[in-house]
């Protein structure tokens, strides 16, 4: 009798820290961008020229995610950023359940909507944590494009595995990421986790245009690409590895 009580105890005990312990499953988190104008530009041999030289020594812009479960969608934030190009409408609708990802981004002088799907990042989580906005985050090292490195820092209380961009696939939720090749960095300012209004969470739509999948849309943009005379070694390939890129802005 005595160890029948100990252990609906124990399972009380049990079932109490479960419920204590808070898992965010929805809400609206604001990541500022900071992209290194000078280190991109020495990179790209430009560095010395007129016009470089009278850029910021940062590109700052802010996005915000909005995440239900397993959709987020991540669009521009607020204005009042410091840019030497302008904000972009780009944004990224994600539905892990559905695997449904559609994109909106600009190619040339036009927006194009597509549906496109998630980049195969290979992670591997570290021991080191870090607070950002106030959570506890942990730190991964992932790999992209086979030789692309990224540092990320996620948080688990907040379940949804999402992040900025197109960058996903860890137990929770990426609040920090950095890319060294492309000098540029994404940390969350803040994290609302009041009730939002979960119809936003849509894929991006225009008043004109069609959805196309990546391919379809990839083979457009060569022949702009190839009759511009822009691009001289372009494929469609090339392309489709362009369109992935994700540094939206």
């Amino acid at each position: 009798m005595r160890q029948f009580i100990l252990f609906c105890i124990c399972i009380f005990l049990v079932a109490e820290a479960v419920e204590a312990q808070d898992f965010i499953t929805r809400g609206k988190i604001e990541y500022e961008i900071k992209r290194n104008n000078k280190k991109i530009y020495e990179d790209e041999g430009g560095h010395n020229s007129s016009w470089t030289m009278t850029l910021p020594e940062f590109d700052v812009s802010y996005r915000d995610v909005l995440f239900s479960w397993d959709r987020w969608v991540y669009q521009p934030g607020r204005v009042g950023a410091t840019l030497s190009n302008s904000i972009t409408e780009n944004s990224v609708y994600v539905d892990l359940g559905a695997k449904e990802i559609v994109s909106k981004k600009r190619f040339l002088d036009d927006y194009f909507i597509y549906g496109d799907s998630l980049p195969a990042i290979k992670w591997r989580i570290e021991q080191e944590t870090r607070k950002i906005a106030g959570w506890e985050c942990r730190k991964a090292i992932g790999r992209i494009h086979d030789s692309v490195y990224v540092v990320a820092f996620y948080c688990p209380e907040i379940v949804t595995q999402g992040g900025p961009e197109l960058f996903t696939g860890l137990p929770g939720m990426i609040l920090g990421l950095a890319i060294p090749r492309f000098y540029t960095t994404w940390f969350a300012t803040k994290v609302e986790i009041a009730s939002i209004d979960e119809s936003t969470i849509a894929p991006p739509t225009m008043k004109k245009g069609k959805q196309y999948k990546k391919r379809e849309l990839a083979e457009i943009l060569f022949k702009k690409y190839k009759d511009a005379g822009w691009w001289k070694d372009v494929t469609v390939e090339k392309v489709m590895d362009d369109m992935t890129g994700y540094l939206l802005q």
